[in-house]
């Protein structure tokens, strides 16, 4: 004869999850019924206490049974197809976690990859784990592609032997470079004459964008103004005519 060992309520809790906290002999639920985990081949008979011989039973049934082996095999072939779906849906978890890391890894992968295509137009100095960080987040929003191609737009300005001041701003403007490449074609062009402005005048930066706007809202082509950017004398005289052209 089996020693009875007492369920543990883990298991028990396992049994009433997959069962729907249902009885398995006539149905009825909890809250309206006491549910028991009783034991499909008695502990008198050889049974024990794994999952596969356990089902939910209400307290009238489970009492009403007594020792009794089931005759119905449906009940046992049900727990068994159940156990074999839970395993499965198992399993597809444990694949999914491990496609989930195995894309880490290969963010990882892209995000050194990056870095060290950065350092190429930085020969003698090394990105660190915090410009790493800075990297991941740019992946986030852009692809690798696009970051590339900002680096060689910024490395226009960089010098033959930049300082550390000089590398930061190359490396900071990337993200920038990848947000204005991604606007329409006349936003582009207006912030290059913003930078042709700051450049050479004192700019207004609440206000020159918005100037800009207007004037070419109201016809001014973008172009006639990038020129207008490289000759203007001042930003007074910007304003004044950006303001002109805007009120017609």
């Amino acid at each position: 004869m089996s020693t009875r060992e007492a369920i543990r309520k883990s298991v028990r809790f396992e049994v009433f999850k997959r069962d729907n906290f249902t009885c398995q002999y006539c149905g009825a639920k909890s809250p309206d019924v006491v549910l028991h985990v009783d034991h499909i081949n008695p502990v008198s008979k050889g049974g024990d206490n794994e999952i596969i011989n356990l089902i939910t039973s209400c307290e009238p049934c489970n009492l009403g049974k007594s020792d009794r082996l089931l005759s119905d095999s449906s009940v046992i072939d049900r727990q068994r197809a159940q156990l074999e779906e839970l395993n499965e849906r198992r399993e597809q978890l444990e694949m999914m976690l491990a496609w989930r890391d195995s894309l880490q890894s290969l963010d990882e992968e892209l995000v050194e990859e990056t870095a060290a295509r950065l350092e190429k137009y930085i020969p003698g100095n090394t990105i660190n784990e915090a410009g790493k960080n800075n990297i991941r987040k740019w992946l986030k929003k852009y692809s690798f592609e696009e970051i590339m191609a900002a680096a060689e737009i910024a490395d226009e300005k960089l010098p033959t032997s930049p300082d550390q001041e000089e590398i930061q701003a190359f490396f900071f403007s990337i993200p920038k470079l990848c947000a204005v490449k991604r606007l329409p074609e006349e936003k582009q062009r207006l912030r290059y004459a913003r930078g042709i402005l700051r450049n050479r005048i004192y700019v207004n930066e609440k206000q020159v964008m918005q100037l800009m706007e207007k004037a070419v809202d109201a016809g001014l082509d973008v172009e006639e103004l990038i020129e207008y950017a490289k000759e203007v004398p001042n930003w007074t005289a910007f304003r004044a005519e950006m303001e002109a052209i805007a009120n017609g």
